[in-house]
């Protein structure tokens, strides 16, 4: 026997004797096969939901939405000269909103107290529509509206009096529109005095901002004119002497006595 013949003898003795893995070859081809099952059959709907969450969420947490503010985004980018003009229409409207503010907190009680001044410009006009009365300058103004309503005061019963208002804003003209209705309850008894009227209230509508030194005008925005377009007394035009109708004329006094005959007012500064 050759050499040859002697080792292929002892090495198929030692392979008859060794034990075969019959579970590790069966585990090894079902992995194999589960793996190549996974990859044809169609996913679960509960991981494909999963899956759906974590991409929007993901999404979601990547992407910026646009903030509300693209009006301001596009008036960022304006040029200078435009952005001065939407400040300053943007301005004139606070202004308007404050006139209208106080314009109707103040008629209820204009009998009671002083109006706020502070809507009115310097150079105010109070004029009414047949030209008698011409007040010019706030000072003028306040010391007209301040006689006239201790001039009432003296007659009627302030707490028991009612003046009632509606507003409307003229967009077109830039005018506030108030027509009011007062019903003066004498204080010694008597025929009750109904007023009705119409003012109109202009706003100046200069720039609010100075050209050569771009410091801010205190008058731009507030109330440049009052107008009386209508006023009527027991439903008859006013006419002058006008605190005549009010019953003036039996106020004792030289001052009362001067104005209940006075033709018009005239104040000036």
């Amino acid at each position: 026997m050759t050499m040859r013949s002697l080792l292929s003898m002892i090495a198929l003795a030692a392979t008859a004797t060794l034990p075969i893995n019959t579970l590790a070859l069966s585990t090894s081809r079902i992995r194999t096969r589960s793996t190549a099952s996974s990859a044809s059959a169609p996913m679960p709907s509960s991981l494909v939901s999963q899956q759906r969450i974590l991409l929007e969420s993901t999404v979601e947490d990547t992407y910026k939405a646009p903030t509300s503010t693209g009006s301001n985004d596009s008036n960022n980018n304006l040029s200078p000269f435009l952005q001065g003009m939407v400040d300053e229409q943007r301005e004139l409207q606070m202004n308007v909103g404050k006139a209208m503010d106080v314009l109707k907190k103040d008629y209820p009680y204009f009998l009671k107290r002083a109006p706020d001044y502070s809507i009115y410009h310097d150079d105010i006009t109070l004029s009414a529509s047949d030209g008698q009365i011409q007040l010019s300058k706030l000072t003028s103004y306040k010391r007209g509206l301040g006689v006239l309503r201790t001039m009432l005061g003296l007659l009627y019963d302030t707490d028991r009096s009612i003046i009632q208002n509606r507003m409307v804003y003229d967009t077109t003209r830039t005018q506030i529109r108030i027509s009011f209705n007062a019903m003066l309850v004498p204080k010694l008894g008597g025929r009750t005095v109904h007023v009705d009227g119409i003012s109109v209230y202009s706003i100046d509508l200069s720039s609010s901002r100075d050209a050569v030194t771009g410091e801010k005008k205190e008058g731009a925005g507030k109330v440049r004119e009052h107008k009386l377009e209508t006023l009527l007394v027991n439903g008859k035009a006013l006419q002058p002497p006008y605190f005549n109708a009010f019953g003036l004329e039996m106020v004792t006094g030289q001052h009362a006595g001067a104005l209940a005959g006075a033709g018009a007012w005239s104040f000036e500064t």
